[in-house]
């Protein structure tokens, strides 16, 4: 099973490769404030849900990234935003 630390590290690996270098700083970002244990659990949980919103079909998935197909990349982030889902709860 892929955790959420490894998708995200591979969806970055992924924006960058096709030039969408914002986008994988804005999650790199995201994703640091929402592993930082000493953050408050609402800043990590908000940080989640911010990540959770990019992986919508309008905003990640709205990207073209050539080195993969549109289902890879649907399927990329679909998996992500699960696995945020999954995070939350247990934050």
């Amino acid at each position: 099973m892929t955790t959420l630390s490894e998708l995200i590290t591979t969806i970055i690996s992924e924006l960058n490769q096709a030039g969408f270098i914002d986008d994988a700083g804005d999650l790199q970002r995201l994703a640091n404030l929402a592993s930082d244990q000493t953050l408050l659990a609402a800043t990590r949980n908000d940080a989640l849900k911010q990540i959770e919103m990019r992986c919508h079909v309008k905003w990640l998935g709205d990207l073209y990234l050539p080195q993969l197909s549109q289902k890879d990349w649907w399927g990329m982030l679909e998996k992500l935003r699960r696995s945020t889902k999954k995070n939350f709860q247990s934050i």
